[in-house]
């Protein structure tokens, strides 16, 4: 490994530790509120759509950033670590394709696989 490939390394450690909490925190508040608005219909809209999109892209880019930082140090963070992390990347895939039959119910479809997501974060932070 490089000297460059640790220096870079070093800030891409912390920013994947730190992203892991926005990870966890983006999905526990989408989850919860997907279930305000499955019981209120008020908190139905577009911002809880794209905090549920952020939410779930920012799992995407962990895992990447992960991969990456991976890679590069040659660390080995353990299977259930990367167990954990493609999981949720399935997750989010199951949960979108079960939107359409569950359409009566979306709102509580999404605050149920946001829940897991959060959940696998969590499980995913305490590993390492």
């Amino acid at each position: 490994m490089s000297a460059t490939s640790v220096l870079a390394a070093t800030p891409l450690a912390g920013f994947h530790d730190w992203f892991s909490w926005v990870v966890m925190l983006a999905n526990a508040a989408a989850g919860g509120w997907a279930l305000g608005a499955h019981f209120r219909p008020r908190f139905r809209g577009w911002p809880l759509w794209v905090l549920i999109a952020v939410a779930q892209v920012a799992i995407f880019a962990q895992v990447i950033v992960g991969v990456v930082l991976e890679n590069r140090t040659g660390a080995d963070p353990g299977d259930l670590h990367r167990l954990y992390g493609f999981a949720a990347i399935a997750a989010v895939a199951i949960v979108y394709a079960y939107r359409i039959q569950l359409a009566n119910r979306r709102e509580l479809l999404y605050a149920g696989g946001s829940f897991f997501l959060a959940g696998l974060a969590i499980r995913a932070m305490i590993l390492n």
